[in-house]
């Protein structure tokens, strides 16, 4: 399956993508403790991803499995509705870019393209959709303070976002978030079957300025092409 929340091509083409959107200003502060209603952070982080037009950030993205760890790192470009680059460079050189209308995942050691159609309106039933200003995070999730894993920034607080909908593809989310200012510095999604999938940013830039050619894709000459069409 082409999933965009976790790497689905690990063992193959490589990690597909997981995404966020960023803060523009500092909006209203949080306790210093995780004792204060999370529905206040949920509307700062909610007011926060409305705001936002575009945004580029340093990854990390490691996925955990039973006897898996793996560990990939590189630069990410989102521009609302849906277009984003993601330039995966640490351990191994790959490109995923989504263009509004199709999807490409490029491994250029493997000389092969992955492509499938995607728009911004199937973010609708993905962690992306109010990560990308769509959505309501209160409607579309029970949340509460995350209490089982340890925050990995220095003064930031962190939300457990579990989907209200039955017919969802991952256990739950965590928002790691900066306290102050509501900057997102790690997402991480559980899957059903336990595994986990997490994108450390650092380095974030809200509203750059990006021209649209950046989200677009050339195949290149002589590379196989692989589409991928879902029921």
């Amino acid at each position: 399956m082409f999933q965009i929340y976790s790497p689905t091509f690990r063992l193959s083409a490589g990690a597909f993508l997981a995404t966020v959107c960023l803060a523009l200003a500092p909006l209203t502060g949080m306790p210093a403790g995780q004792e204060g209603d999370p529905a206040a952070a949920v509307a700062s982080l909610q007011a926060r991803y409305a705001a936002v037009e575009s945004v580029t950030a340093d990854f990390e993205q490691t996925y955990h499995a039973p006897g898996i760890e793996q560990t990939e790192s590189g630069v990410l470009f989102m521009k609302k509705p849906g277009l984003m680059r993601w330039e995966y460079r640490e351990p191994e050189e790959k490109l995923f870019v989504a263009d509004g209308r199709d999807s490409y995942l490029y491994v250029p050691a493997d000389r092969q393209v992955m492509v499938r159609r995607f728009s911004p309106e199937e973010l609708h039933s993905t962690p992306l959709q109010f990560l990308l200003g769509r959505g309501d995070i209160a409607q579309s999730y029970e949340v509460s303070w995350e209490k089982n894993f340890q925050q990995r920034a220095a003064g930031t607080l962190a939300l457990h976002l579990t989907p209200r909908r039955p017919e969802a593809e991952y256990a739950y989310l965590v928002l790691e978030f900066e306290q102050r200012i509501f900057d997102l510095r790690r997402i991480l999604v559980k899957e059903l079957t336990g595994n986990t999938s997490e994108f450390f940013l650092t380095n974030l830039k809200t509203n750059v300025r990006l021209a649209d050619n950046l989200f677009q894709f050339k195949i290149p000459k002589g590379v196989e092409v692989v589409r991928i069409d879902e029921k």
